[in-house]
């Protein structure tokens, strides 16, 4: 696909997206608590029936509905999936330089999650992974996508990322990994005959007033051609799996760390995409 054209495809994509506002907005109001209240009312029965039509009416215009994820004796869980539009998305580095390194638009992935196990009751919203206008527009130009398929191939690719990222965080929590939470690192991830460019970057897309910091993502950067990648990029992709579930089994996180560890380069946030085929040699994005 020309560049323009897909230029405009991207575009238009981030600008049919409900802004995130929506979803902050949502948070601060009488309807979160109200899907909370059903939430919570609905944790002593057996079946989950009705609960996920208690609580997924109180959870719009912010998300479609809920979905189930696990009920049982051990736990109790619904979830909902909403991709948002970030009109002036601020990047800043992992390392806690409050100096941004640029703005851009984008697609943003938040779920929300309630929880309740060993007799507590828990929910939040997590933002854990984001999509550039320029990577949604290369993967258009490169034919990744069409105009038909984007909508779903996005939000695969978004919820791989943010699988990604959850896990990355857990093994910095439990000292599961030799990745330093605090440094910005360039990744490959398999995807179709190409790879996407992915970066640990840190992102404030609303209102400081709900998020006071900016918050760690797995951002999509750019989409690269089979042509584009040397030996050295299609080894750190070897062995690739991971689940888009909003919750991951041990073995997956423990496959997945192990996998992150030995793809994983060190990188300036600023620094413009390159991916090397040979010694000395690279391609821009």
């Amino acid at each position: 696909m020309y560049k323009r054209l897909a230029e405009g495809h991207a575009t238009k994509f981030i600008q049919d997206r409900p802004d995130l506002s929506v979803i902050t907005g949502w948070l601060n109001s009488p309807r979160r608590k109200a899907a909370l209240s059903a939430f919570h009312e609905s944790v002593p029965s057996k079946k989950p029936g009705r609960v996920i039509e208690r609580v997924s009416k109180n959870v719009r215009p912010a998300f479609g509905g809920v979905h189930l994820a696990q009920w049982d004796k051990v736990m109790k869980a619904v979830f909902a999936v909403r991709m948002a539009s970030a009109r002036e998305t601020d990047v800043f580095a992992m390392i806690g330089d409050e100096e941004k390194a640029f703005s851009e638009r984008s697609v943003i992935l938040a779920d929300l999650l309630c929880i309740a196990r060993a007799g507590e009751n828990n929910s939040h919203i997590n933002i854990a992974a984001n999509i550039s206008h320029h990577a949604i527009s290369r993967l258009m130009e490169r034919e990744a996508s069409t105009p038909e398929t984007l909508k779903a191939d996005v939000l695969q690719i978004l919820q791989k990322a943010r699988s990604l990222r959850t896990m990355l965080s857990s093994g910095f929590e439990h000292n599961l990994t030799k990745l330093k939470d605090d440094m910005t690192y360039d990744m490959l991830m398999p995807h179709g005959d190409g790879a996407l460019v992915l970066r640990t970057l840190r992102v404030n897309a609303a209102a400081k007033s709900f998020f006071p910091d900016p918050m760690p993502v797995i951002s999509i950067r750019t989409y690269l051609e089979r042509s584009m990648l040397g030996p050295r990029d299609l080894e750190r992709m070897a062995g690739f799996r991971i689940s888009r579930d909003a919750t991951v089994s041990v073995e997956d996180s423990r496959h997945i760390l192990a996998w992150l560890q030995g793809n994983a380069e060190e990188t300036d946030p600023r620094r413009r995409l390159v991916i090397s085929q040979e010694p000395g040699e690279g391609l821009p994005q």
